[in-house]
């Protein structure tokens, strides 16, 4: 009873922030009740409100920023301007976790000021008895049951919605809201965020101009992380450093995003400027690791060769991949997508970076794919919001980059990495056995056809797919004929009884009126259903 009582009070609290915010307008504009035009007033108040519920609707807002495919740009503009900042906790509530997580003398000192505060977390510095400076990330006090509050909310609010917007199922707002779930509770273990911080540590290896704060082990837990302290600021037009180390740290950079998605199949799913910071000694330090999206060997291929297609105004491969991709059914339109890819396509070739908006490319195969029916999987936005955050540090460190250029360059000496990679003995025997192994069964499955054939026992299962619409309309003729049956048989008692008794004869007519004069209204407000 108790779960279900804070339920309703924040489901309560949500609905006051939603009228008060305006939610209904925001929710016309984006289509899934009504449609009306997008406007920056409906998006301003959109990103408000979602800054106002708290942690797990500003997650939500930066999963949507990744999804021009589902939102308008001025939305997407809009939620790339989120702030997650909060009042901090207090500094005795930090000393207890830590002494419960790492004990008393785990710092010579830990300052009381916190660095940052932000709605999962809180940053202190401290020093280590050893002497190095470190900072210290503590997670919020009660935020695990928070979100799972807000989780269980939003379940409960999306299938609402797509029971009864088909533009909601459409958008696939279920799937969104899983999606949610794994990130958050990815966020909230400091565990995973510590080996994920490694992971891209190691990536970036050989590039001497990146750095990747070290991981303080064992002082690691699900509630605390430790980790080297970096100091630098966020990267502005006004950085002060030499063109030619510019060029040079906005090449890496970018080509090291490309490389983490192609070659180690892995992404920053939470990437923005606050996480990339110029340090002191020119450098480019990678900080905040707690979402990393991570793609199976056949993903990552793929969009290693989608990359180099685009790059070079291939728009048959392009397509060909991206509905590899992807998620097609009998109502997608595979030829209006590729005759609509064939006249884009080109707009991104030789141009520099100024002149490409951020994401631009793979933004608009996103709200190509959607138009025509075409379901990319939630990964593919990530990736593209990674490279689009990482293509926009890039333009502001050298703005005369070509990243068409640099992701055909990359692209092609990944694809040769990889193409050597599978020959490797280990790896090409393994392919080749499991390849043996399907082949040696084959005659032996041809011969139990050719029996069943002979024998005359062969039978073949049919599925029908794609019959909502036929189911839908039946069911609309039947409960309309139905409805008429009845009204009929209605008037038709109601003038018998009236010999009998007049008060039933009313009722009786009266009733049939009703329901007849209900069924014109639903007949001229939706045409097809009862």
């Amino acid at each position: 009873m108790g779960a279900r009582i804070q339920r309703a009070r924040r489901a309560l609290q949500v609905t006051r922030v939603a009228r008060s915010r305006r939610l209904l307008r925001v929710l016309r504009e984006l289509g899934v009740v009504g449609v009306r035009p997008a406007t920056r007033e409906g998006a301003v108040e959109f990103r408000l409100a979602l800054e106002q519920l708290g942690t797990t609707y500003l997650k939500l807002g930066q999963l949507l920023s990744s999804r021009p495919d589902l939102l308008p740009d001025v939305y997407i503009e809009e939620l790339g301007r989120l702030v997650d900042e909060v009042p901090p906790f207090p500094f005795s509530e930090i000393e207890r976790v830590v002494r419960e997580d790492l004990g008393a003398d785990a710092f010579a000192r830990l300052d009381p000021e916190p660095l940052a505060a932000a709605s999962i977390a809180q940053i202190h510095r401290a020093l280590l008895p050893d002497g190095r400076d470190v900072v210290v990330k503590v997670r919020r006090p009660g935020i695990v049951e928070q979100v799972d509050l807000d989780l269980d909310v939003i379940a409960s609010t999306v299938g609402f919605l797509e029971e009864r917007s088909e533009t909601a199922r459409l958008l696939q707002l279920r799937a969104l809201g899983e999606e949610l779930e794994v990130h958050l509770r990815s966020e909230l273990d400091f565990v995973e965020e510590a080996a994920n911080t490694e992971l891209i540590a190691r990536s970036v290896e050989e590039y001497d101009d990146l750095v990747v704060p070290q991981v303080i082990r064992p002082l690691v837990t699900e509630r605390v992380l430790v980790l080297q302290r970096v100091d630098g600021e966020k990267v502005t037009a006004e950085h002060g450093l030499p063109e030619e180390q510019a060029r040079r740290l906005a090449r890496d950079f970018f080509r090291s995003y490309i490389r983490q998605v192609t070659l180690e199949g892995i992404y920053h799913a939470d990437p923005h400027r606050g996480n990339v910071i110029l340090t002191e000694d020119g450098r480019l330090a990678l900080l905040d690791f707690g979402l990393l999206g991570r793609l199976d060997d056949e993903t990552r291929t793929k969009l290693s060769l989608l990359l180099l297609a685009i790059a070079r105004n291939r728009a048959e491969d392009v397509a060909a991949l991206l509905l590899f991709l992807s998620l097609t059914t009998l109502d997608s339109d595979e030829p209006a997508f590729l005759h609509e890819l064939r006249r884009k396509l080109p707009r991104y070739q030789r141009r520099t970076l100024a002149g490409i908006r951020a994401g631009e490319a793979l933004a608009d195969l996103q709200r190509l794919c959607f138009s025509n029916g075409i379901r990319l999987p939630a990964s593919f936005a990530l990736v593209g919001k990674t490279l689009s955050q990482a293509d926009s540090i890039a333009r502001t460190l050298d703005p005369e980059l070509d990243p068409i250029a640099l992701i055909e360059e990359e692209s092609l000496e990944l694809i040769l990495t990889e193409a050597e990679g599978r020959l490797e003995p280990d790896r090409f025997f393994g392919y080749l056995l499991t390849q043996l192994d399907a082949l040696s069964r084959l005659p032996r499955r041809l011969g139990q056809l050719a029996d069943r054939l002979e024998s005359g026992t062969l039978k073949i299962g049919v599925a029908p797919t794609a019959l909502d619409d036929t189911e839908h309309m039946l069911r609309s003729v039947a409960n309309r004929i139905g409805a008429a049956i009845i009204v009929v048989g209605l008037l038709v008692s109601s003038a018998l009884m009236a010999r009998v008794s007049h008060v039933v004869a009313l009722v009786g007519f009266c009733l049939s009126g009703v329901i007849g004069l209900y069924m014109i209204w639903r007949i001229m407000r939706t045409p097809g259903e009862l």
